[in-house]
């Protein structure tokens, strides 16, 4: 049911804003306001069912030229999607210019000099707007679907114990294998973080979408436990949940993977001993009461020297994760927010900690920019593979 809600706010929304746009268009090129609103509404419209109904399609087939061609197009129509929500922004803002002007100057001849500069430029901005912010759309989604950077980052942990010094972690999350990340891109993904030949790949969440591939991500991280010398670890996020979670945890349990579920495990010894800790993803209501219970089941049997690291696919562990001075948290989720201008994130997603690495008195936590996604846009905020250095 709630999928269906969503669906049928998107077609509304998008319907609604094609209509604006198009109201805008014709009002600066003096054209029939009717038809100007038609014809943003059946592209709004149009806009918002192909791209339902053609994700809806990639859940059909997997892999051939026919997977790649619609995969295409669906990239296309998800930064026309975006390109028309900003052509209303950019558009509206004129508007207001516009009408702004109109009071000001009262009536005017239409033989006006000033009156036909005014008509002139925003006939043109009628023109020059959708062309300019329809191109940026489309490139967005391509490059955003298609870029993929490796970050490497040097941590001075509070309290290190010896055995941690030198060591290694790579992170995965946030992959979304589905209709925008196939295979390939996961390959891709761990082959970079394979080459920095980290001790081991932490995986926090939000792995695959599409059920079809999970035998096939299963088989193929396998195959590649072996590429780290202490593993892979993997944990759930709420795509999970949304696709069949059970399913997911019993396909992955097979494997040779370390599979964490509120729950931890000792990865190294010595006077101090090393514990990766692993939570589940929740949907509570009361959150932080929530992560405080769940975190206590986590860390059940760490001793009082144990030296903890935490995994957590949200970002709203980390407040709890500082006050119980766990040295470092890994998360993700909010995907950076994907749309970042003049380094503001034009996306709601979860603050105060959304996007890359955060101190408190000596304590870190990093929130991943999401290896995949499952919205192909993005501006100023690629796609991330990260290896964590500890010094």
């Amino acid at each position: 049911m709630r999928i269906y809600i969503f669906i049928g706010i998107l077609v509304l929304g998008m319907t609604m804003i094609g209509a604006i746009t198009g109201g805008f268009v014709s009002t600066f090129r003096g054209a029939n306001l009717r038809k100007g609103f038609t014809y943003g509404a059946v592209t709004g419209l149009v806009l918002a069912l192909a791209t339902i109904l053609l994700q809806r399609f990639m859940y059909s087939i997997h892999g051939g030229i026919m997977m790649d061609l619609v995969r295409l197009a669906l990239i296309e129509l998800n930064g026309l999607v975006v390109s028309l929500i900003g052509m209303f922004v950019v558009l509206a803002i004129f508007g207001v210019v516009y009408w702004l002007l109109r009071l000001a100057t009262g009536p005017v001849k239409e033989d006006d000099p000033i009156h036909i500069g005014r008509r002139n430029f925003f006939k043109r901005t009628a023109v020059v707007v959708p062309a300019v912010v329809g191109v940026t759309g489309s490139v967005a989604a391509f490059q955003g679907n298609n870029e993929l950077q490796l970050r490497r980052l040097q941590l001075s942990l509070k309290d290190r114990p010896e055995v941690l010094k030198g060591y290694k972690i790579g992170q995965l999350s946030d992959v979304h294998i589905g209709p925008f990340i196939g295979m390939d891109k996961l390959k891709e993904m761990v082959n970079a973080i394979a080459s920095e030949h980290p001790h081991r790949l932490v995986i926090t969440g939000d792995l695959i979408d599409d059920l079809a591939y999970l035998d096939e991500v299963a088989d193929y991280l396998d195959g590649r436990v072996q590429d780290f010398p202490d593993g892979i670890d993997y944990i759930l996020g709420n795509h999970e949940y949304r696709v069949d979670v059970e399913r997911v945890w019993k396909r992955l349990s097979q494997t040779k993977m370390h599979m964490y579920r509120n729950s931890h495990q000792q990865i190294l010894g010595g006077p101090r001993p090393v514990y990766l800790v692993g939570m589940d993803y929740h949907f509570k209501d009361d959150v932080q009461e929530e992560n405080v219970r769940l975190l206590d089941i986590a860390m059940k049997g760490i001793p009082d020297n144990g030296y903890p690291i935490l995994l957590a696919h949200h970002p709203n562990y980390i407040p709890e994760a500082f006050r119980r001075h766990i040295p470092l948290t890994l998360s993700g989720h909010t995907h950076g927010g994907q749309i970042n201008l003049w380094g503001t994130n034009l996306v709601p997603v979860y603050k105060p900690y959304w996007k890359g690495l955060y101190e408190e008195q000596g304590l870190f936590a990093y929130v991943s920019r999401g290896s995949g996604h499952w919205f192909p846009v993005r501006m100023n905020c690629p796609r991330e593979v990260t290896v964590f250095s500890i010094l």
